[in-house]
């Protein structure tokens, strides 16, 4: 079965991660440390995921004239990802994205630089989607800004368009389009923030099965995540591990219910497989993990699920 294209839009990011080489950190002079970086961004993390799944995958989104622009570029297009749609800019820097944590693993300081993205337009969206096939999947994060997230919304025209909200900070860009949306994924805090209160995960579960958006995963780290589709809640269990990195868990959870809904699952199929993209990735030290493949996907899972027989 030929699977459909999808159509990443928002951020491609530089993470820099710093540690002190002492327990706690010397504040107001230097610090002897490491540092290392690799490359990040919601939807290029996802678009990465998608390329390597074997998806048709292109990337909307900016990056500065500067080596690290540069690098986004060149990585992300040997991974698969169609990076046509990557704008430079001559004037801001390419997004970035530096961390420092003491000894102890503590978070001293994180500091975001992410301007450039207000530089990609409703135009810029809106074209990109227009030269889209009409059975593209659309995936945006909240990276871009609520003018470009509504005109995504605006210029769908039928097709399947997903989000993610980046952080709680972000999630207020997407209210204005959640009905626009067909999936939604986030994280026990966003969902919080986004429904007021501080409730069970399964009774905020209930209360966005009974929103706007139609599916989605409210993802719960190790316990996996709970999916909602057609108004009705399912506990979709993360299958056994041994967790190196969880940075990238969501992004491959993501990726691979795309993935697997772009080749034909329902969506509580399409994530019961992708846990075992999860599955993969904790268990590697880079937020996407470079050797993932649909077979080995598919694999993973059915070790989980025995008695399933499995075409790809």
């Amino acid at each position: 079965m030929k699977s459909r294209s999808v159509l990443c839009l928002g951020g491609c990011v530089i993470d820099r991660v710093g540690e002190t080489v002492d327990a706690k950190e010397r504040l107001h002079t230097s610090n002897i440390g490491r540092m290392r970086s690799s490359l990040g961004g919601v939807a290029r993390n996802v678009a990465e995921n998608l390329a390597l799944l074997g998806i048709p995958v292109r990337l909307l989104s900016r990056v500065g004239d500067d080596p690290e622009g540069e690098r986004i570029i060149a990585v992300s297009s040997r991974a698969g990802i169609d990076m046509t749609r990557v704008t430079r800019d001559s004037q801001t820097a390419t997004a970035s994205y530096t961390a420092i944590f003491n000894g102890e693993g503590e978070l001293v300081i994180g500091l975001a630089d992410m301007s450039i993205f207000e530089a990609i337009t409703p135009e810029n969206a809106v074209e990109a989607i227009a030269a889209a096939a009409a059975d593209t999947v659309l995936f945006a994060d909240a990276n871009l800004q609520p003018a470009t997230l509504q005109a995504i919304a605006g210029a769908k025209s039928g097709r399947m368009l997903a989000s993610v909200p980046v952080s709680i900070q972000k999630l207020a860009r997407l209210a204005p389009i959640l009905a626009d949306l067909d999936i939604l994924f986030l994280n026990l805090h966003e969902a919080r923030a986004l429904l007021g209160g501080e409730g069970s995960a399964e009774s905020l579960a209930a209360r966005l099965a009974n929103g706007p958006v139609p599916r989605g995963l409210l993802t719960l780290g190790p316990r996996g995540a709970l999916g909602w589709a057609d108004g009705k809640v399912t506990a979709i269990p993360a299958l056994a591990s041994s967790p190196v990195n969880v940075n990238g868990a969501g992004d491959a959870l993501a990726g691979a219910t795309l993935a697997r809904l772009a080749t034909g699952d329902d969506f509580i199929l399409a994530a019961r497989r992708a846990m075992a993209a999860a599955a993969l990735t904790v268990e590697s030290p880079h937020t996407v993990r470079a050797d993932l493949t649909m077979s080995a996907l598919l694999a993973r899972y059915e070790l989980s699920q025995p008695t399933e027989t499995i075409i790809p």
